[in-house]
């Protein structure tokens, strides 16, 4: 039986090498069928691309993870954070999500089988639309490292995540809830999934929701209680 200590060992390596730019350590937590949805909503990234990815995302940048709750769930470890950036320019970039980690174990290791970040991307490029010089090179400096590793049809795919299904989709999940949760806040919708922080008898809890992207109903609704950390 895995311990439970170890799977927490393992998410917490992956903004430790993160923050240390130490990008060998990173991708060998990865097991070799990964998935990378980030945000949920975007193009998944596997195989080979998770080194273009690095080298879009985290290595331009300093990344700070601020860890509000985990909840752990057998293999799986659903984090509420603020993900702080700081971009090569010096601006700041705050980003309110939700992350899950799906593990695995092979050949007697642990590996991050699937990690999906839930976060929306219009409120994170609001903070970088400003008519100010340095909010402009932010945003062509990373635009053009977008392109640069993910090409043009990588990053229009990564722009389009900015589509999902929204405050219809979060307004379905809390009539779905109802009184099952109480200080329903931090709703997040990414692509076809609505996530958010809560409280169920008084303890801090999560809520991840998948719903049909046209309709808006709620397919499946687990709500994690098992704090750990």
């Amino acid at each position: 039986m895995v311990a439970t200590q170890d799977v927490y060992d393992v998410v917490r390596s992956s903004p430790a090498a993160v923050a240390a730019h130490d990008k060998a350590g990173w991708i060998a937590l990865f097991d070799a069928d990964y998935v990378i949805e980030d945000p949920v909503g975007s193009q998944p990234v596997r195989g080979e691309d998770i080194s273009g990815f690095w080298n879009a995302f985290i290595a331009p940048n300093d990344i700070e993870f601020v860890v509000h709750h985990d909840w752990i769930d057998g293999l799986h470890v659903v984090r509420d954070v603020t993900v702080v950036t700081t971009l090569g320019t010096g601006l700041q970039v705050s980003t309110p999500a939700h992350l899950r980690y799906e593990l695995v174990e092979r050949d007697g290791a642990l590996k991050v089988e699937r990690m999906a970040a839930h976060w929306e991307l219009a409120p994170n490029f609001a903070q970088l639309m400003r008519p100010r010089a340095k909010h402009l090179r932010s945003m062509a400096t990373m635009n053009a490292s977008l392109v640069r590793n993910l090409g043009f049809g990588g990053t229009a795919r990564f722009v389009g995540a900015i589509r999902s299904v929204g405050k219809k989709g979060k307004k379905a999940v809390r009539a779905y809830l109802g009184t099952r949760v109480d200080d329903l806040d931090k709703v997040i919708a990414s692509g076809h999934v609505v996530t958010a922080s809560c409280t169920v008898d008084g303890q801090p809890a999560a809520v991840i929701a998948t719903l049909d992207r046209k309709t808006r109903a709620v397919l499946d609704c687990r709500i994690y209680t098992d704090l750990i950390g």
